[in-house]
């Protein structure tokens, strides 16, 4: 089915303005969305893998320790993996620390 100039025109004759920049906003919000999910799957840089080999040799958050190990042992850090670690170090370091009450005599 061919599209002919007149159709063509009419059709954009019919388009409004906000429809438009419906759609202008649209191809925007797809470009930041492919970019993202593009860039979490690339692998990290030396400076971001330093700090994960820092955080695997930190006795302080255990859990982020272990977890940056097996970081470590993988060829190729993603920056998905990097940013989990990010987040899992960053919420073990903000847990409020609780200690037995101490007794007061």
């Amino acid at each position: 089915m061919l599209i002919s100039k007149d159709h063509l025109l009419k059709l954009i004759a019919q388009l409004k303005f906000e429809h438009a920049l419906n759609i202008i906003v649209s191809i925007i919000i797809a470009v930041i969305i492919f970019f993202a999910v593009f860039i979490v799957f690339i692998p990290i840089e030396s400076n971001k893998y330093h700090q994960v080999e820092v955080l695997s040799e930190q006795a302080t958050y255990p859990a982020t320790q272990k977890m940056a190990r097996k970081l470590l042992i993988q060829e190729q850090i993603k920056f998905a993996e990097y940013f989990r670690l990010m987040r899992a170090h960053q919420f073990e370091s903000s847990k409020v620390k609780q200690y037995p009450a101490m007794e007061q005599e």
